[in-house]
């Protein structure tokens, strides 16, 4: 209706549109259904838009549709990792859905869920490739996995034009962009200081081979945190989770378990870089003879396990996956609006340890195993 009134002059060139409360009254339909009758046409060429300004009725010159090559984007494309179905990966998406709500792009999702970490990094590129190539693409919400490896490729897509807004993981230096994450370098050292408060000096800190900034901000969150508590850095405590000649998760972290342990003198908590790494060696000690929270408490980052009943067991930092993909898609859709402006914002969210039963007081030399009841407690 709104074209058939351009089309006859009732709403003349050049000039700006009613409010959208106005053209909801006339037409009697919601405010959302405006919104998305205006980007049906900002997306045709007969409207032009400003930021904070009504849209224009565009002149036929500006209607021709190899004027721009934005008439033709109709999508937007999101890149995650491992796998849709992981818990963190879903989350992410739902929450980047409720972020896209009410616009009329299409939203492409691929994930890395390659075997072998080099053909991981080669998915990466070709998929920054294919934005590239690809003329309908408005924009991409990237999980880097390559960090500065992946800097060609990130590059030749701001050559091309796409807007590109990080998630979890922040853009490698010297490539500003926008990004949304989470505290880490503080949540981190809440969580050890957690370990510390309870009486621990002996924490270890299990990292991985990720290359991020992620695990290197919980890392220097972990440092933090035994500094804050007077507690001198051993660089014995810190062991690194990697696959070695074709070993397992679980055969990686049963090798760190038996190398940490075997020290002369064991630490009684251990910080995780991540809850995958935190449950797998909970299980390794446990089955090892040494108890979680009894003999080593163990403390994970994410939050994987909030979908059970209750939460599980194990004391972890809690990110909010859900709001993250939300806050990345509103960013992408306010780059996509205003690609005039080169402001880049960074956006961190908090993650408060959620105190569980994987962590208690450490065990005293004399005093025989014992359980302790799982608590509860959200420390903000």
């Amino acid at each position: 209706m709104l074209r058939e009134k351009i089309e006859e002059g009732s709403i003349p060139m050049g000039r700006p549109l009613p409010s959208e409360r106005e053209l909801a009254e006339r037409f009697e339909v919601s405010r959302t259904m405006v919104r998305k009758a205006l980007e049906i046409l900002r997306n045709e060429g007969w409207l032009r838009s400003r930021p904070h300004h009504r849209p224009v009725v565009s002149v036929p010159s500006e209607r021709d549709p190899v004027q721009t090559a934005a008439t033709k984007e109709n999508h937007v494309s999101v890149w995650l990792w491992p796998f849709t179905d992981d818990f963190t990966v879903s989350s992410i998406f739902r929450g980047i859905q409720k972020g896209m709500r009410g616009r009329d792009l299409r939203v492409v999702i691929a994930a890395g869920g390659e075997t072998r970490w080099s053909e991981v990094l080669e998915a990466e590129e070709r998929f920054l490739q294919e934005c590239c190539d690809d003329e309908g693409c408005a924009g991409s919400i990237v999980w880097l996995l390559g960090g500065e490896q992946s800097l060609p490729a990130l590059q030749k897509a701001r050559v091309a034009g796409k807007r590109l807004v990080f998630i979890d993981r922040k853009p490698p230096a010297g490539f500003d962009a926008d990004f949304v994450g989470t505290e880490n370098v503080s949540a981190a050292s809440q969580l050890v200081g957690h370990l510390i408060g309870l009486g621990h000096r002996r924490i270890a800190c299990v990292t991985n081979m990720d290359e991020v900034s992620t695990v290197a901000d919980r890392f220097e969150g972990y440092r933090r945190a035994l500094a804050e508590g007077g507690i001198e850095f051993d660089p014995d405590l810190v062991v690194r989770h990697e696959l070695i000649n074709r070993e397992s998760e679980t055969q990686s972290l049963e090798r760190l378990g038996a190398k940490l342990m075997g020290l002369p003198n064991p630490p009684t908590a251990v910080f995780a870089v991540n809850d995958s790494i935190a449950l797998i060696l909970s299980d390794v000690f446990e089955r090892t003879g040494f108890p979680v929270p009894e003999s080593v408490s163990v403390a994970g980052f994410d939050g994987l396990l909030r979908w059970l009943p209750g939460g599980g067991r194990l004391t972890t930092a809690y990110q909010d996956f859900n709001r993250m993909g939300e806050l990345a898609a509103e960013l992408l859709l306010e780059r996509i609006d205003s690609p005039e402006s080169r402001t880049y914002r960074h956006v961190l969210l908090d993650a408060p340890t959620q105190v569980l039963g994987s962590t208690a007081p450490p065990r005293r030399d004399d005093e025989p195993g014992r359980k302790t009841d799982t608590q509860v407690e959200l420390v903000s």
